[in-house]
């Protein structure tokens, strides 16, 4: 089973927990013409905690080994919110995105899908729970949402990426992997949030 560039760029995505450095144009957006026009991001908000100062650690096992990393929101840029790994996200009126890609929009609902197109390759992501519960070393975390992400990989099988967000503190967790043509599972990366820190008012 081989990854494919686009697959790789799933995984760098993981290891920047998500705040992904790109100045990157808006993707377009498949959506359905019936979709409601409301604002959608007021509901995904409560999955976010953007604010300056506000830190998330995470504990990163990837290749038999574990680390940790911390993600802390450093400044502004107009409606951006900036990381000190050079990352960058904003709540609209559809949900929560990078400078490439939506990574949670609304309505929170199981089933619900959306894609965007990246160097002609189309990714598509789903809603595949909405009361999901995860222990973390930072604490116990209900209702969260979960989101999925599949794609073929070259010589067979799928890669796919699951993010985990918790309301009022964002990611808690994501986990990618690999399956086989035979069903086979192989864990790639998992970042799992180890302390959550909200900077003071």
């Amino acid at each position: 089973m081989i990854l494919t560039a686009s697959s790789l760029r799933l995984c760098a995505l993981a290891l920047c927990s998500l705040l992904v450095a790109s100045c990157a144009a808006a993707p377009r957006v498949a959506t359905s013409p019936s979709e409601p026009a409301s604002d959608a991001g007021a509901e995904v908000s409560r999955y976010t905690a953007l604010s300056i100062g506000n830190a998330w650690t995470f504990q990163v096992r990837a290749a038999g080994s574990t680390s940790s990393d911390t993600i802390r929101i450093v400044g502004r840029d107009g409606p951006w919110f900036l990381d000190d790994h050079r990352g960058r996200l904003r709540i609209d009126s559809l949900g929560l995105r990078d400078g490439a890609r939506y990574l949670l929009r609304g309505p929170i609902a199981v089933g619900r899908s959306w894609s965007s197109v990246e160097e002609m390759a189309v990714q598509r992501f789903e809603i595949t729970a909405t009361d999901a519960q995860l222990d973390t070393p930072a604490g116990h975390f209900e209702k969260c949402v979960v989101v999925r992400n599949q794609q073929p990989v070259e010589g067979g099988g799928i890669f796919s990426t699951e993010w985990t967000y918790a309301p009022d503190v964002g990611m808690v967790q994501l986990r990618t992997r690999t399956v086989s043509t035979e069903g086979k599972a192989q864990e790639q990366l998992r970042l799992t949030l180890s302390k959550f820190e909200r900077a003071a008012p």
